[in-house]
This record gives structure tokens, C-alpha cells and sequence, in this order.
């Protein structure tokens, strides 16, 4: 088959995106589950921590006040001002919050499904009556070069909101914060949160995970980056553990979900717009949102830098992590959907 033709490495030949149900047909091949991320600026843009987020005009019992992401305080105070929403509404109303405050941020979306724009926001699985877990994870970096301010203001912002109006279980949540108080997010223990994240996870699941803290770019290791670089996550002991890629993120915690499982992220953070390549994204510009509110781009589009070799190569590496004696709920599914059209 193909890993013989290519000399023993897998192959999966790109989809035409000009062709929607070969296209769609690979993505799903490629990310079984539902997926879909928020962030709040392009690769190349800086995400800005906001030292006064009183400025945003959030309601008194959104969280504490202080300082803050602008990603995270444009999504709460979109969907406090307009609970029931599409995806293009949500959008508008970010741009529209960021704009005001002069923030120079565009907001994106991607997932691994091409969305109607048209369609109504929703964080929990409408397809399901299954669990919700969430994972939250805010760094403030204390006491070391490029402290930021707003980090655990916005996970509390932020779980209050997925909890208070979204319906999430509060019991079944973790919380990673340099804090002092709650588990240190460390490159280990964010890792491990991941896998507690997806442990388990069946049709029907809503899952949740909130990153808000340091995001940056390093030498593309592998050569599957179209601009030569992988995105990152910074965790706390950086300096000595590492950052951490997005191919690893993209491994633990997207290749390893099933089909009908719903998971969504909101990445605050710096060189955030591919840190989970999925295979459809959204631009939230002026020119598109006036394009998706006008109906002339209804769908999501194909993201032509989503690498279907890679989502290959993570399902090969995750077989052969059950090969090796690995527990097959947790890799196995995702997996083998891929390997089967080798």
C-alpha cells in the first residue's frame, strides 16, 4: 500500500478543496471528533494581556476585575450582551469589542468540521446527553521576566461563564494556575491534564479547555509548518522543561477523540491562529464577517496549511504507542480510523 510506495513512510495525498465532499470526507477521516478552537490573534500577531479590563464594561458578577486577556474578555462580554448567538454574531461582536478597546486583534476559528457561520453557537454537544469535563490553565509567570497580570482573572471569568451559562458540571473540571493554590501548570502537569481531559471521552461528551498565558514559536522541528515554525504553549517551568508544540497539543488531545465527541478551546495567547491546526478556519475580518453575514460565505473554508500527512503520522505514532502496550480506549480510536485507508 501507500507505506511501501513512499519507502515506509505513510502517505495521504491532500483533498482538493475545491471539491467540499472529498475534502470533508478526508477531514473527517483525518480528526474524528468535533473540534473546534477560538483565538484570539493570527500567527503573526502578539495577543495583548490587558492591565485594566474594567474597560470592557463586563457585568459585576462576570469575575474579578483587574487585569486580563482580550481575547478571553471579548468572547465573556460578547455572549453576556448576546447569549444566543451564531458563530458570525459571536465573532462580529468580538471584533467589535477588540476594535472599540483598539486592539488590533483579528479574531479566528478553526475546526475540524466546515460550521455554518449561520448556525448557533453552542460549547455543549447538541447531538448528545453526554459528560461535560473542562480544563482551565492560566499562567501568570510570577516572579519571572514577562509576567503577565491577567491570567487567573481569566480563568475564573471564564469557568464561571462555561459553568453558569453553558451548563457544565463544576465537579468534573480541573483547574492549572500559579496560583499557590491550585496545581502548578508545569509542562508535565499540563500534559497530564490533557490525558485526564480525554481519558474516557465518548459520543455524545462536551469537553472544554481554556489557555490563558504565553504562547511562542519555535524552529519547526519536523518540516510540517508552512512558515517554518511551531506554535506554542509556554508553561511555567519553561526554561527548564520546554515549551510545548503544537504537534504534541495536536497528539494529546485532538487525534485522540472520538467520532460524536465535541471538544472546544479558547487559546488567549500569542501565535495562537494555528497552535491545533484543524482542517476548516475563519478569519474573523471585516471583509469576511461582512462576507458571512451577507451569505456570500456561508461555511467555513478548507484552511489549505492543515497538514493531512501529519494526522497521519500522529495515528501511525499513536498505534504503535498501543502496539506497545498502551491502553486502547485512550489511543485507539482516532487512530485506526486513519490507518485503515493506508
Amino acid at each position: 500500500g501507500a507505506l511501501v510506495a513512499s519507502g515506509g513512510k505513510p502517505s495521504m495525498p491532500k483533498p482538493d478543496p475545491n471539491k467540499p465532499a472529498e475534502y470533508a470526507a478526508r477531514a473527517a477521516q483525518a480528526v474524528a471528533a468535533d473540534v473546534r478552537m477560538f483565538s484570539g490573534c493570527k500567527d503573526e500577531q502578539t495577543s495583548a494581556d490587558v492591565y485594566d479590563v474594567s474597560s470592557f464594561g463586563l457585568p459585576a458578577d462576570t469575575g474579578p476585575g483587574g487585569a486580563g486577556g482580550a481575547c478571553t474578555n471579548a468572547i465573556v462580554l460578547s455572549l453576556t450582551k448576546q447569549p444566543e448567538c451564531t458563530w458570525t454574531q459571536l465573532l462580529q461582536n468580538m471584533r467589535g469589542v477588540l476594535s472599540e478597546k483598539g486592539y488590533t486583534q483579528i479574531p479566528q476559528l478553526s475546526s475540524s468540521r466546515s460550521m455554518a457561520l449561520g448556525s448557533q453557537f453552542c460549547v455543549k454537544n447538541p447531538a448528545g446527553n453526554g459528560r461535560t469535563k473542562a480544563l482551565y490553565i492560566g499562567i501568570n509567570y510570577v516572579g519571572q521576566q514577562g509576567e503577565l497580570r491577567g491570567c487567573h482573572n481569566d480563568v475564573d471569568m471564564m469557568k464561571r461563564y462555561i459553568e453558569g451559562s453553558q451548563g457544565f458540571d463544576p465537579s468534573n473540571v480541573k483547574v492549572l494556575m500559579d496560583n499557590g493554590r491550585d496545581q502548578n501548570p508545569t509542562n508535565a502537569n499540563i500534559m497530564e491534564a490533557f490525558k485526564w481531559l480525554t481519558d474516557g471521552a465518548q459520543t455524545g461528551d462536551s469537553l472544554f479547555m481554556h489557555y490563558s498565558g504565553h504562547g511562542g514559536s519555535m524552529r519547526d522541528d519536523n518540516g510540517d509548518e508552512a512558515d517554518g515554525k511551531d506554535e506554542t504553549m509556554v508553561p511555567l517551568d519553561y526554561q527548564s522543561a520546554g515549551q510545548i508544540r503544537d504537534d504534541d497539543i495536536y497528539a494529546s488531545l485532538v487525534a485522540q477523540l472520538p467520532q460524536g465527541c465535541q471538544l472546544t478551546v479558547v487559546m488567549d495567547c500569542c501565535h495562537s491562529g494555528s497552535i491545533l491546526d484543524l482542517p476548516y478556519n475563519f478569519e474573523g475580518s471585516d471583509a469576511n464577517l461582512q462576507a458571512a453575514a451577507s451569505g456570500a460565505m456561508p461555511n467555513m473554508a478548507p484552511n489549505a496549511n492543515f497538514d493531512f500527512q501529519k494526522a497521519l503520522k500522529v495515528a501511525m505514532k499513536l498505534f504503535k504507542m498501543y502496539q506497545g502496550g498502551a491502553g486502547m480506549q485512550q489511543i485507539g480510536v482516532a487512530a485506526m480510523g486513519a490507518i485503515r485507508e493506508v
